[in-house]
């Protein structure tokens, strides 16, 4: 056997066009025309709907059931005594007796309405008298109105006044310098030599009178002092000198 050469592998192409594949065309074989002929269609038998027909109704034979069934009460009668059969009715049809209805005389009025005739009658005769005005009197109560209480007089407006009663104008020790006497006091008496013993109680109520009350009240209480024995005439004089200088008028 005879190899088949290998195609030839085509270059790679560097610049990017890339060779078209070769499509290979398939090829379409036609098939004879066949030389039978074709099948012809069987026709399908219809259907017939048969319509029922409607029995003709027999006059005849219901009218001689009709007429075996009426028979006269008497043969029934006969038949039941010879056979010794109790009677039944018959299911046959058998006239009807109309009721002579006996007509109303048409011109005859019942009572009812003899009634209602008499009574209009009545009624006529009532509207055509003339009718009594009756007049009614009303007596309107009368209403009392109960007078409006006085109101109470509503009490007046007083002030309170002011319990404080501010002590009048004096001479009195300034209280704004109070440290500042002090200090003064305490070394005045170191100097003129107070005794130590009376010298806590001379500044507390000289200060206490002489702010409080009046200058004259703290000079009365230096002056029982001095009468004790406690102050010398000195002592008594510089002590007033003070006050005298702490005074104000307030």
């Amino acid at each position: 056997m005879q190899k088949r050469r290998r195609t030839k592998a085509v270059p790679k192409d560097i610049f990017g066009n890339a060779p078209k594949p070769i499509t290979s065309k398939k090829v379409v074989v036609k098939q004879p025309p066949s030389s039978k002929p074709p099948p012809t269609p069987v026709p399908v038998p219809a259907v017939e709907t048969k319509e029922e027909e409607e029995p003709p109704v027999i006059e005849e034979e219901l009218s001689e059931s009709a007429e075996e069934i009426i028979q006269s009460p008497e043969e029934d009668v006969i038949q039941s005594q010879m056979l010794g059969v109790t009677r039944r009715k018959s299911i046959g049809l058998q006239p009807k007796q109309e009721e002579e209805e006996e007509d109303s005389p048409a011109n005859g009025l019942s009572d009812k309405a003899q009634e209602l005739i008499d009574e209009s009658k009545l009624r006529a005769k009532n509207d055509q008298q003339p009718k009594k005005a009756v007049i009614k009197t009303v007596k309107i109560p009368s209403i009392q109105r109960e007078a409006p209480t006085p109101k109470p007089p509503a009490p007046k407006y007083r002030r309170r006044r002011n319990s404080f009663q501010p002590a009048a104008r004096d001479k009195r020790l300034d209280r704004s310098r109070h440290m500042e006497y002090k200090y003064e006091v305490r070394g005045l008496m170191a100097d003129i030599d107070v005794e130590e013993e009376h010298r806590s109680n001379v500044l507390g109520t000289m200060w206490a009178k002489g702010e409080r009350q009046n200058v004259a009240e703290a000079k009365e209480f230096l002056e029982s002092k001095h009468s004790e024995g406690v102050l010398t005439e000195e002592q008594f004089k510089k002590l007033c000198d003070v006050i005298n200088k702490y005074t104000v008028r307030r």
